[in-house]
């Protein structure tokens, strides 16, 4: 990313995109690295303005309410930050979403006339369907009650049915939807016709698919240290890996920080002697050291819960690096990890899993590619940027 200067959007944009998001800083989850896909594959002529958050790592001389130009790809983009805070601390009192809308009302004058409203959070959708009379596209990243269930780790899941109630609310009003979830997808569709199903995807800029996976016996696993991507369990598979095959140097590598880092220190610290020092705690990593660790590793495991990945996106760049995947029931909800072929889907229970792991060694990595080789970046972003009724329609500003 390059940081161009200070100099203010155009009048007119063709979307305005609005999330908790920095340019100069990548912060865990898949919506972070959805928008850094679409401004390093903005259109030729195609004008985004994203209006965002500033986590204490952007150019010298930023302020909050000051515009900025930067650039990813072939194009440039402007941003605009209009709170301070950082999305990876779960530990906040106050929604993320919040503090978003309400620096986005604050500095509302600032804002360009834009064809297109772009969101990502049903809560932030509904308040700004309020404000602007822009066609909006609603963007979906989880599961039906993905945010609700037991093990998330949203505010929503003390309100209970409230979140879908006010979703198909705000479903109902959308111009178009998106939604990286495909099962999800039919039931929002029955609230309006105009919501479509996309993949994730991978960025062929920053995977390497064909990498030498050097660390044959290195396990990964990538995301946020919190309640439902359980990182304990995949401590304690690596510990069943080793007792099963001790005479291989079986490691694995977590990547990502959260709430749950001092626990799942605690794990780590308990494991016998000879296996705790085969598990790396690497905290918040680059997308280009996770792409790089993907293409040194061995295998990937994932061990989120059921009911709350959309389309796990750290999943899709996995398999497109080459890393045969063993996944927990319900992690894979795009269904490209076949059983022999890509990797394995198992129960939570941690043997069966480094049972899975073992096996899964042996999976050629040309065909785990090839099923997701045509899940890049720039065919589905140009894809969401031009959805047929959204273009046809000429946007404003209040």
């Amino acid at each position: 990313m390059t940081f161009l200067d200070f100099s203010p959007p155009p009048s007119q944009v063709d979307r305005l995109i609005v999330h908790q998001f920095d340019p100069a800083r990548p912060s865990p989850g898949g919506i972070d690295t959805c928008l850094r896909g679409v401004c390093r594959y903005i259109p030729e002529g195609y004008h985004v303005a994203v209006a965002g958050v500033d986590t204490g790592s952007g150019p010298a001389g930023r302020k909050v309410g000051q515009w900025e130009r930067h650039r990813m790809g072939v194009q440039e983009f402007w941003f605009l930050p209009v709170t301070v805070l950082d999305p990876a601390d779960q530990a906040r009192r106050i929604p993320h979403a919040v503090r978003v809308v309400s620096g986005l009302l604050r500095h509302r004058r600032a804002l360009p006339r834009h064809r297109v409203l772009q969101v990502h959070r049903m809560d932030t959708a509904a308040v700004l369907d309020l404000v602007f009379r822009a066609p909006q596209l609603y963007c979906i990243h989880t599961q039906e009650n993905g945010l609700v269930g037991r093990t998330s780790d949203s505010f929503w899941r003390f309100l209970g049915g409230a979140h879908q109630r006010l979703e198909r609310r705000v479903v109902t009003k959308a111009a178009s939807i998106v939604v990286f979830n495909e099962a999800y997808t039919e039931i929002v569709r029955r609230w309006n016709d105009q919501a479509v199903f996309s993949p994730t995807w991978y960025d062929p800029a920053l995977i390497i698919p064909n990498g030498p996976h050097t660390d044959s016996h290195a396990i990964l696993w990538v995301g946020r240290l919190e309640v439902p991507k359980d990182p304990q369990l995949a401590v304690r598979v690596l510990e069943a890996v080793a007792k099963a095959d001790p005479d291989s140097p079986w490691s694995l590598h977590l990547l990502g920080s959260g709430t749950l880092a001092d626990e799942v220190a605690s794990v780590v610290a308990d494991l016998p002697e000879g296996i705790r020092d085969r598990v790396h705690l690497h905290g918040r990593v680059k997308p280009e050291d996770v792409a790089r660790r993907m293409s040194e590793a061995d295998l990937f495991l994932m061990t989120s819960f059921a009911g709350y990945e959309g389309y796990p996106r750290v999943l899709v760049e996995a398999m497109a690096s080459g890393l045969p995947a063993v996944v927990t029931q319900g992690s894979d909800t795009g269904g490209i990890v076949v059983d022999g072929v890509t990797g394995f889907t198992c129960d939570r229970d941690a043997a069966n899993l480094a049972a899975a792991l073992l096996r899964a060694k042996s999976i050629d990595r040309a065909h785990v590619t090839a099923a997701v080789a045509e899940l890049d970046a720039p065919t589905l972003v140009e894809r969401m940027l031009t959805l047929p009724r959204l273009s046809e329609q000429e946007g404003s500003r209040t």
